[in-house]
């Protein structure tokens, strides 16, 4: 199969509502391995935190309110990627 072959189907599948449900299933399957990445860092982040005040414990204050505000920018990755997955399952399930 060629590019054009290819792209002649999408184009036809266009109105086809199987392939469409189909690629919003897809497409938000895609979007939950976005919580893979952020749950990484946010592990990481709790791990270099714990390290941190092991080292220097007088400066648990700050390191705790660093940590809880990087954690908190790392959360709102995996809140978009839940919340574009349950718009795209609406969208399958609407079709």
């Amino acid at each position: 199969m060629n590019f054009t072959t290819i792209f002649t189907l999408i184009l036809e599948a266009t109105y086809n509502e199987w392939f469409q449900g189909g690629l919003a299933c897809l497409g938000a399957g895609i979007a939950v391995i976005g919580g893979f990445g952020q749950g990484v860092g946010q592990g990481l982040a709790a791990g270099y935190a714990t390290q941190a005040v092991g080292r220097q414990p007088e400066a648990f204050g700050k390191i705790l309110v660093t940590m809880i505000v990087g954690q908190a920018v790392a959360e709102t990755t995996g809140i978009y990627a839940l919340i574009i997955a349950f718009m795209l399952l609406s969208k399958a399930a609407s079709l």
